[in-house]
């Protein structure tokens, strides 16, 4: 446990710090953030500190195998060409279902989908350096992959929070805290799918910058309904790829399962 207290301490001291600077910068002039360049770079720099908390808490707490063991899972990328294709599907069933369902607005070309995505590698893909790449797997020591899940998902979308105060951001544009929570859980139960199968974070990071470019041109209408859509989408998904007895069990109930098999 201290090292995910560690881990969150940074984390959260780091990004809110850098946005509550961009809050009260906003506010008070009534300006949106990218009318700075120091606002920018406060932007990017509490947007990148999941990853930079978990490599330095993992530095700290690791030994030199496991370290460079973390960072090369970081760029490697997985070799099976059946899990991009997975990824593509499954997060344009997961947004477009929803935008079809309940309706939404194109803000920009379809092109910028493909023109975005290097971007929402760092700003948005790299946050799984430090989520799935250090506390998913620290929480599944713990308690179960679904309760793990759960609980990073509410975590994931309280770290967001400052994001729904600074004006010119996605969120405080178009966003609701409380629909948007739920979505994050949601895409966590799609990330924990990635990082549990393949346990890449490079897949996860693919995940969320391909989620994150299809969001910036097609915006959903907000509704109940169109966020539990996706939570029930992925908790079904979650499921059939975990099944009921892996999704519930934790890593020493798995041990133990092994040892009466053997």
């Amino acid at each position: 446990m201290k090292k995910i207290r560690n881990y969150l301490i940074l984390t959260f001291l780091l990004t809110y710090v850098s946005w509550g600077i961009m809050i009260m910068y906003t506010q008070v002039n009534n300006v949106p953030f990218g009318s700075s360049i120091f606002m920018l770079i406060l932007y990017v720099i509490g947007v990148v500190g999941p990853a930079i908390g978990a490599i330095v808490v993992n530095k700290q707490m690791d030994s030199n195998v496991q370290y460079k063991s973390f960072l090369k899972n970081i760029y490697y990328p997985s070799k099976r060409i059946g899990w991009y294709l997975f990824i593509v599907c499954i997060v344009i069933i997961f947004h477009m279902g929803p935008y079809i369902l309940s309706g939404g607005n194109k803000i920009a070309p379809f092109s910028l989908l493909f023109l975005q995505f290097p971007l929402f590698i760092v700003i948005g893909g790299f946050e799984e350096i430090g989520w799935r790449g250090l506390l998913l797997p620290e929480l599944e020591k713990k308690i179960s992959p679904f309760l793990s899940t759960l609980i990073l998902g509410i975590i994931w979308s309280v770290w967001h929070l400052p994001l729904f105060l600074i004006q010119g951001t996605y969120q405080y544009q178009f966003l609701n805290f409380f629909t948007f929570m739920i979505s994050t859980i949601a895409f966590s139960f799609i990330l924990s799918i990635v990082y549990f199968k393949t346990r890449s974070i490079f897949m996860c990071i693919m995940t969320h910058a391909f989620l994150n470019s299809i969001a910036g041109v097609f915006v959903i209408n907000e509704s109940l309904l169109a966020e539990m859509i996706p939570l029930l989408f992925a908790c079904i998904i979650f499921f059939i790829f975990l099944n009921k007895n892996r999704a519930f069990a934790t890593i020493k109930d798995s041990n133990l399962s092994k040892r009466n098999l053997e």
